[in-house]
């Protein structure tokens, strides 16, 4: 019982050292205080809205709301969406800007936006459309011995800010 609790408490003291260290992060780094761009070469979607592949910007939606509001943009300014994010942190920081997304088949979710030079990046939750795609997969490949693919694959792009 009493290692129980101690393991508890331990648990309990690592995420509070975790949430402090991405707040603290996350205050410092004005992770997308300038737009992102990328030709993404495929369709996609975020929040349940489809985007056809090409040129598309990344941004925060609101200078008041920091990065808790991605906005993602085509480059005609025709397809946007605003999409709420959570901040993601990483040991070390990357020289490029990139996004990732998750793939399950021939379908892409928008899922992580990391600005260059960054620790802290955005994640999207997970849209209804994605967490159903993603079901679909799973429920296809149960009783399957040996599954030669994953359900889900991360497919990184890299992005030009300025």
């Amino acid at each position: 019982m009493k290692k129980e609790i101690a393991k508890g408490f331990t648990k309990l003291g690592l995420l509070v050292i975790m949430i402090m260290i991405a707040a603290g992060a996350s205050t410092k780094a004005q992770s997308l205080e300038n737009k992102l761009t990328a030709n993404i070469p495929f369709d996609f979607t975020v929040a349940d809205k489809k985007f056809q592949a090409g040129e598309y910007s990344f941004r925060r939606a609101q200078q008041t709301a920091g990065d808790t509001i991605v906005r993602v943009s085509s480059a005609d300014g025709h397809a946007n969406v605003n999409r709420f994010t959570i901040p993601v942190v990483r040991l070390n920081a990357e020289d490029k800007a990139t996004l990732v997304f998750h793939r399950y088949g021939d379908e892409y979710f928008l899922f992580q936006v990391w600005p260059a030079g960054a620790t802290t990046g955005r994640a999207l939750p997970k849209s209804r459309g994605e967490k159903d795609v993603q079901r679909k997969v799973h429920d296809n490949n149960v009783g399957m011995v040996m599954m030669k693919a994953p359900a889900v694959e991360s497919v990184t792009v890299v992005a030009d800010q300025p």
